[in-house]
């Protein structure tokens, strides 16, 4: 298995690890600390956005703040919007060396990610939270995401449908830079536990006609299709399917529903494999210790649970690492290097239950995704009335490299 990782490694550029030379020092500045993120809030071109991992990033921060910030500083947020725009992804890239933030969090770089990766890296720049989409990001050495990234959602979507019978997928996708790799990473660990995805579905930047990737996604005998695509082309994909009574089981990713989209959606939703990085907001919180301050927080911004998708949990525990780090390490200042050095210190870091504990230097052993720390997902189930996350984690890296 691991060879076929790395026959696809080897056609693919890789961004070479950096080392210090050429790194820029961030510090912090009197009482506070600045901390940077980049993703698509906008996007110029109407394909995907994330507005809210951006409001629950400044909802996470004042929360955090209020409660005393970072070693009794308060952090301050330096975000770029990419706007799913190649050229403006590097652009923001530079501005967090530019501006000397000590480090960035809960990034999403898909548009550009090996641009990104190299100027993050050569500027010692740890990236905490970042979601994963290349293996420039995967391998680089200032990553340290706080789950596997978004091809992570389709490895345990897809184990689980196959599971429930469905051996032949779809994968329904939007168009993006590193969409047309995701079948070649995945299919050597679907077909170790019997399945394979067999069609390939591309979701361009303002399209209309929905019925067109319904009718594509059931192509060479697929039954079900995996969805890594947010609310926006994920809603008017099952409302084609419901004009063309289709019986396709869906795979659906919780960063991109709300409340109110699962319950909307209920036709569909409750008999879907759903998948998350982090524990929902309508799961029990003495499960999952995290999520009544997280709830607390969201609430103080304005935000109505509801209203909620899981991207926003992806926001504020990637604060809350940054925080249990720092101060764990409490180094005298806090800049890039300090922050740094920090993280590959640190050992199972509990972040109040959210994840397993967290090592952040911890790496696997495969050739392609070599910085990934925590290798557990979410397994969900929608029950019409709140979405239960259901226990224990799922070790996806096993199922992606063949071991499960």
């Amino acid at each position: 298995m691991l060879c076929a990782l790395v026959a696809f490694a080897a056609v693919i550029a890789v961004v070479p690890a950096t080392s210090a030379a050429g790194r820029t020092k961030a510090q912090s500045s009197g009482g506070t600390i600045k901390v940077g993120s980049i993703s698509p809030a906008t996007n110029t071109a109407g394909g995907l956005s994330l507005p809210q991992q951006k409001s629950a990033m400044e909802a996470a921060i004042k929360g955090f703040n209020k409660r005393g910030g970072v070693m009794g500083k308060k952090l301050v947020l330096d975000f770029c919007d990419s706007k799913g725009d190649v050229n403006q992804e590097a652009t923001c890239a530079r501005q967090m060396v530019d501006d000397k933030v000590a480090a960035t969090l809960s990034d999403f770089t898909v548009f550009n990610s090996d641009a990104s990766a190299k100027i993050l890296g050569d500027a010692g720049i740890p990236r905490i939270g970042i979601n994963f989409s290349s293996v420039a990001e995967w391998q680089s050495p200032v990553s340290f995401g706080l789950s596997a990234g978004p091809v992570a959602f389709f490895v345990l979507m897809g184990a689980d449908l196959i599971k429930a019978g469905h051996t032949k997928l779809a994968e329904v996708i939007v168009q993006t830079p590193t969409a047309g790799t995701v079948k070649s990473l995945l299919n050597p660990g679907f077909k170790a536990l019997g399945g394979e995805i067999v069609t390939e579905v591309f979701i361009p930047p303002g399209t209309s006609d929905y019925s067109q990737y319904v009718a594509a996604a059931t192509k060479d005998g697929a039954t079900a299709a995996l969805m890594l695509t947010d609310y926006p082309q994920t809603a008017p994909f099952m409302d084609a399917m419901s004009q063309l009574n289709s019986k396709l089981a869906l795979g659906l990713s919780a960063s991109s529903f709300t409340l109110d989209n699962w319950k909307k959606y209920s036709r569909y939703t409750t008999k879907a494999a759903i998948a998350d990085s982090y524990p929902n907001v309508t799961s029990s919180p003495k499960q999952f210790p995290g999520l009544k301050l997280f709830a607390q927080d969201m609430k103080a911004a304005g935000f109505k649970l509801n209203e909620l998708k899981g991207q926003a949990t992806g926001s504020w525990l990637s604060v809350l690492a940054f925080k249990t780090v720092v101060e764990g390490a409490k180094p005298a200042t806090v800049d890039a290097a300090s922050t740094l050095a920090a993280l590959k210190a640190a050992k199972d870091v509990d972040l109040m239950g959210m994840i397993p504990p967290w090592t952040p230097s911890a790496t696997d052993p495969s050739p392609i995704f070599t910085n990934v720390s925590n290798p557990f997902m979410y397994s969900q189930k929608f029950n019409g009335k709140t979405v239960q996350t259901l226990l224990p984690p799922v070790d996806v890296m096993k199922i992606l490299n063949g071991n499960a």
